[in-house]
């Protein structure tokens, strides 16, 4: 990849710009740009990789799968999140996967580079520490969502925070939830999901056709 190609992905993104605009000169000419179609694994749970990758355009969905076969969506990543950051340094197995969640762009670094780049900038070395504590800190605290509280508690949880982006309606707010994607944050079936709606559909807290819920009552909703 050119440099040229660099410095217009830069000049297109703030956030990107953000990362690279101290990245010596011989590191970004080492930089090589990848694309895959939505729905395509692009890095696999348990393979070692020998680079550092930058999501340039696109989202993507970073899951386990668990023993049982059920797949497990740990988060979510968009433009100028990390790759393989963590693993890089000992060249271990990635601990999860990566899924394109629409047509994704990322740019990647092979590790040799990628630690002269942490060493020689200091900009990108304190955006390194900074986002890795922060993914520790967000991945700890999911943990200990799914052990302390009860399916019922965290699909609550999760309409009262799709609620903010609602459409008001007579009756209520009218939310837009994926069954499927849901089925994978919270590593459980649609069927489990299903029982827990059900149940606030009789308290008449809730009441749902197909995708859509509308939350009838937002603070008994809290109270669940």
């Amino acid at each position: 990849m050119s440099i040229q190609q660099v410095i217009t992905y830069m000049e297109e993104n703030k956030t990107l710009y953000n990362l690279l605009k101290h990245c010596p000169y011989e590191i970004l000419k080492q930089w090589t740009v990848e694309q895959f179609e939505s729905g395509s694994t692009f890095y696999t749970q348990g393979e070692v990789y020998n680079h550092f990758s930058l999501i340039v355009d696109g989202v993507a969905n970073i899951y386990a799968v668990a023993e049982n076969g059920k797949k497990y969506v740990q988060s979510t990543y968009y433009t100028g999140d990390m790759i393989g950051e963590i693993e890089i340094f000992n060249q271990v197995p990635y601990m999860s996967s990566v899924e394109a969640q629409t047509d994704i762009t990322i740019i990647t670094l092979q590790r040799d580079a990628f630690l002269s780049w942490l060493q020689l900038d200091q900009n990108f070395n304190q955006h390194f520490i900074r986002k890795s504590i922060e993914l520790s800190y967000i991945i700890t605290k999911k943990d200990e969502d799914y052990k302390l509280y009860s399916l019922h508690d965290l699909i609550c949880k999760h309409l009262l925070e799709k609620i903010p982006t609602g459409k008001k309606q007579a009756n209520g707010i009218a939310i837009t939830i994926d069954k499927h994607q849901l089925s994978e944050r919270l590593a459980v079936t649609q069927r489990s999901i299903n029982r827990v709606l059900s149940t606030l559909k009789e308290k008449q807290i809730i009441d749902f056709k197909n995708q859509i819920i509308i939350v009838l009552d937002t603070k008994r909703l809290q109270k669940e």
